[in-house]
């Protein structure tokens, strides 16, 4: 379903129909209907007032309404139409529109957001059949410490891929709000072209210095076993880094096209093979035989051949389709410094805060618990990300439509389609939240039957819940800057929590004060809560409507 006047924006009628990508011409349909209301408004205000009744009791839902407030009493809620150069509204009828408008924003965010919340949430549910998988081997705290650290290594890949993707989803977004089509297919070309080298340029690095980096992640000489799974496990996986790096770079420009349906239908078809790989080659079924950790590792690289595959061909059939002609892939310098000019601080972002997480890791591993913690650690992350992906999926939307109304010359639209994301992901983060916080004890418990492992990974989930909404506000609100082509600025902010603070405070928390591993999440809690404020602060300066990209 397309968002125009004539569809009735209620929430449970966008699963019914297919969902075209969003762009800045659907809400420009809607900033034109508003005036419309308008003048039916100043005609007949009894009857809008009846109007306006019915649909903001009976015809929104809970959480709509719920945002709404929010966004009123925040003094966040703005008037669509005053958007736009020359529009008006009556003074009797503002808060009407107000309200009315405000919910169209929420909407196109939502339709934007849903395929990204569940296209995370299936990459959650992976992990956490991962975990289930490994966990249940006979050596499975060695087995989850190793698959652990070694999709951090992985996640590290990814973060430098965001060297590319980010600055794809930026050009392609700006492209698409300014209607530019041949600048958004000329951006994924090069952005194909450039991550195929960057991934055969750390691919080969991290190949050659894998058995070092785990030796440092997990204290070799500490944990033997672990460590030589560890080894093992990315060895197998990092066959697979070129279709992980094209993947993400795919992903983003369909993010930046308004299309977060396809990447959807993609990691479901994904992880469906992940998840059936797993199964046979872990455990040796089907007569295959039994691989155990090697065969986590198989399966994982075989489902990223899968996945790109499959990018490829609905790349192709998008009207992104002529980026594979070789015009556009042929690297051109000026575009390439284009690309990650926007891409490099948002790569390093992610790898400040992936090699900060690493080292907190091995700081964990050095505690009295030792490789319980760091199993203990996976098992909280994973069932965490239950709430925090939809937080991703909210960046995604915020992401894409800032990126496009900033190519339509909307500054304050975008501003508008920011916190609308950010209210909504706060919304949803918090309630999940507090389901972890009064189900720790179970959900830990799942994924382990080794009691110490259990128990402090119930630890993690109660201590890290309190920070779920800041949590929020930093993804969502960072993704509006990046969409915006902002990525410097929340680099450096990552580098202080991370870096400053988290290490720091972690090392007085576990060692000083000799708390161990509850001193280590709370760390992680009051950090994640000051990089939540700090970029609030940040986005609310505005600097980021005047990036170039």
């Amino acid at each position: 379903m397309s968002i125009t006047p004539s569809n009735p924006l209620t929430p449970d009628t966008e699963f019914d129909n297919a969902i075209p990508p969003i762009t800045v011409t659907d809400l420009e349909s809607l900033d034109k209907n508003n005036l419309h209301r308008d003048a039916a408004a100043a005609a007949s205000p009894d009857k809008d007032r009846d109007d306006f009744s019915t649909r903001g009791s009976v015809g929104e839902a809970p959480v709509d309404a719920l945002i709404t407030t929010l966004a009123l009493l925040t003094g966040h809620g703005h008037d669509l139409s005053s958007l736009e150069p020359g529009a008006s509204e009556p003074a009797d009828n503002r808060h009407f529109h107000t309200l009315l408008s405000d919910r169209q924003i929420h909407h196109a965010v939502w339709t934007l957001a849903w395929p990204s919340i569940i296209t995370m949430l299936m990459q959650t549910v992976n992990s956490l059949m991962d975990v289930f998988f490994v966990g249940h081997l006979p050596n499975g705290a060695h087995a989850l410490a190793a698959t652990g650290i070694g999709g951090s290594i992985m996640f590290l890949l990814i973060s430098l891929a965001m060297g590319v993707s980010v600055g794809t989803t930026a050009l392609v977004a700006r492209f698409e709000g300014a209607e530019d089509a041949v600048g958004g297919i000329q951006a994924t070309g090069q952005s194909i072209t450039l991550s195929l080298l960057c991934a055969l340029v750390f691919g080969a690095i991290f190949y050659c210095g894998r058995t070092a980096l785990v030796g440092v992640l997990l204290d070799s000489s500490h944990n033997p076993e672990a460590a030589r799974l560890c080894t093992e496990f990315i060895g197998i996986a990092l066959l697979a880094v070129v279709p992980l790096f094209m993947m993400n770079v795919l992903m983003g420009a369909f993010r930046g096209l308004g299309d977060t349906r396809t990447p959807m239908l993609i990691t479901i078809a994904t992880i469906a093979t992940h998840i059936g790989l797993n199964s046979v080659l872990i455990y040796g079924r089907l007569g295959f035989p039994r691989m155990e950790v090697r065969g986590a590792a198989t399966a994982f690289a075989a489902s990223l051949f899968v996945g790109l595959v499959l990018y490829l061909f609905a790349l192709k059939r998008s009207p992104l389709g002529s980026a594979l002609q070789y015009e556009h892939l042929r690297l051109k310098p000026d575009w390439a410094w284009r690309i990650f000019r926007i891409g490099l601080p948002a790569a390093g972002q992610a790898v400040i805060r992936q090699l900060g997480m690493m080292s907190f890791t091995g700081m964990l591993a050095r505690t009295v618990e030792g490789t319980a913690s760091v199993a203990a650690l996976q098992i909280g992350i994973r069932a965490e990300s239950i709430a925090f992906m939809p937080g991703f999926g909210y960046s995604v939307a915020a992401a894409t439509l800032v990126g496009q109304n900033l190519g339509a010359r909307n500054p304050r639209r975008a501003e508008q389609s920011a916190w609308a994301a950010t209210y909504q992901a706060i919304a949803v983060m918090a309630l999940m939240a507090a389901a972890f916080f009064a189900m720790a004890h179970f959900l830990a418990g799942v994924f382990t039957s080794d009691a110490s492992v259990r128990l402090l990974g119930a630890d993690y989930l109660r201590v890290n819940a309190i920070c779920e909404p800041f949590l929020a506000l930093g993804m969502v609100l960072t993704g509006a800057l990046q969409g915006a082509g902002d990525t410097m600025r929340p680099t450096y902010i990552t580098l202080f929590t991370m870096w400053v603070l988290r290490l720091p405070f972690g090392y007085l928390m576990m060692f000083v004060l000799h708390l161990n591993t509850h001193g280590a999440w709370i760390a992680m809690s009051v950090t994640t809560i000051t990089g939540g404020l700090m970029t609030v602060c940040l986005f609310r300066a505005g600097t980021w409507k005047r990036i170039k990209v």
